[in-house]
């Protein structure tokens, strides 16, 4: 092989490489051109949903604002329902309470009135007892200042 054809054989090498390098360079930015309007494409539908998304935020909000008010009213509702049921059932247990203290203080005021009844016929008995005693006794004392005046007046 000659020079001149090493030469041209470099420079076709050389073309071929250049032009390689070219159609790499195309490749890509057509590619890039593809990507730019995917992205494009995808930013137009992002854009889109996002201003569905703003443009229904108030209806979004408004229903979350009813949906709000009925839960605070089923709660009420609920809780009204709770103390109802929850002061019958003080009413119910306060009525059974007193009813059971009226029993017991009806009871025990009876008993009060038997314990009165025995207590006072004992004490009545130990009166008596005690009358009687004294009676014994008063006519001991009176027999012995009959006795001791009969002395007296024989002496």
């Amino acid at each position: 092989m000659t020079e001149a054809s090493k030469i041209e054989k470099a420079n076709a090498l050389a073309k071929e490489v250049f032009l390689a390098n070219l159609g790499l360079a195309g490749k890509v930015f057509e590619q890039s051109q593809d990507l730019l309007k995917q992205t494009e494409a995808k930013l137009k539908e992002t854009e889109s949903k996002c201003k569905d998304a703003y443009s229904k935020r108030n209806e979004f909000f408004d229903s979350l604002v009813v949906r709000g008010e009925k839960v605070q009213s089923d709660t009420l509702s609920k809780f009204e329902e709770s103390k109802i049921q929850l002061t019958s059932k003080i009413e119910d247990g306060k009525s059974q309470v007193v009813s059971k203290f009226k029993d017991t203080k009806a009871q025990a005021i009876a008993k009060f009135e038997e314990l009165k009844s025995e207590s006072n016929a004992a004490v009545e008995g130990q009166i008596k007892t005690l009358r009687e005693g004294f009676e014994k006794v008063k006519s001991k004392v009176s027999r012995t200042a009959d006795e001791a005046v009969a002395e007296a007046s024989a002496s």
